[in-house]
């Protein structure tokens, strides 16, 4: 599989925004540094531009870490509209990273899902927006322009949720395919993290060997989330312009999802090579350019 079908090359006949927008929802109290690393990590995978829509009492925090994101502080008020308002400009959208789970936040988040998938609009479900989907999965079932990318735990609490479990047991978890889960969810796309992540549709499946690293420094799930949002809105945007039979031998989405799992290994075992035991999520970030530059550019 190689993601390089959907890495749009860069050229001076192109502007602001036409490498991609990406939105991230996501940001709390507790959890300001998660958006941040998705958002970056989109950023620095390639696409030009990044919204992170957060509590308010995240803003400021996250608007301090970086000038280049474009925060917007309604995530959990009363003005959702103001979110709403820009999903349509966006290319794809990240939930999860740092989203916390105030009932209210909650509450916003499964309204911005309705319109999002009413848009169209390619989603990545990470974080407590798999835990939210965990207690509704009829929020997601039969949308197929989606990723989710569970860990261990949140890839248990959606086999119970889909009645594939009983009770929460992650060994027999761990024995449930991508797969099955994928195509109970109605061939949503699954990127099940772990030693080797492997990715689903339901209908196809296709491992990532790449190992991580012993390192597991927090953040590291929210730099996949947001390289895979960035290789998600590079497919959007391709497949807008192109027909699809004539672009991709690969499902789209698996494309995107292993292209992200695999930026976000290599630039890890990059950091980790350097830093060893001292490796944190701000080296991983830092060496995206060169993960990117060995992977992705001839």
């Amino acid at each position: 599989m190689d993601a390089r079908a959907i890495v749009p090359p860069l050229s001076f006949d192109l502007y602001k925004g036409q490498y991609g927008k990406v939105g991230i929802v996501g940001g709390c109290a507790e959890y300001t540094g998660a958006p941040y690393y998705a958002g970056m990590a989109a950023l620095k995978t390639g696409v030009d531009l990044c919204h992170i829509f957060c509590t308010p009492d995240a803003a400021i925090p996250i608007k301090c870490y970086s000038p280049e994101l474009i925060v917007h502080p309604y995530l959990g008020t009363a003005t959702l509209g103001r979110i709403t308002a820009v999903l349509p400009r966006l290319d794809a959208l990240v939930l999860g990273p740092g989203l916390g789970r105030d009932p209210d936040v909650l509450s916003a988040t499964k309204s911005i899902v309705a319109a999002a998938t009413e848009l169209q609009l390619p989603l990545v479900l990470d974080g407590d927006a798999l835990y939210l989907l965990s207690t509704d999965v009829l929020l997601l079932r039969n949308y197929t322009n989606a990723i989710l990318t569970p860990n261990t735990m949140e890839y248990g609490r959606l086999c119970v949720a889909l009645g594939l479990l009983i009770s929460l047991d992650l060994a027999a978890a761990a024995a449930i395919s991508p797969q099955r889960v994928a195509a109970a969810l109605g061939h949503v796309t699954v990127l099940q993290k772990g030693k080797i992540d492997v990715i689903s549709d339901g209908y196809t499946t296709v491992e990532q060997p790449s190992r991580g690293i012993p390192r597991r420094c927090g953040g590291q799930g929210d730099v996949l989330a947001g390289s895979v949002g960035a290789f998600l809105a590079w497919s959007a945007c391709r497949l807008n312009q192109q027909p699809k039979a004539s672009l991709l031998q690969h499902p789209a989405l698996s494309l995107a999802a292993f292209g992200g799992s695999l930026l976000t290994r290599q630039s890890a075992a990059i950091a980790f090579a350097q830093h060893g035991r001292s490796t944190t999520t701000p080296d991983i970030l830092a060496s995206i350019r060169s993960a990117f530059a060995t992977l992705f550019e001839d």
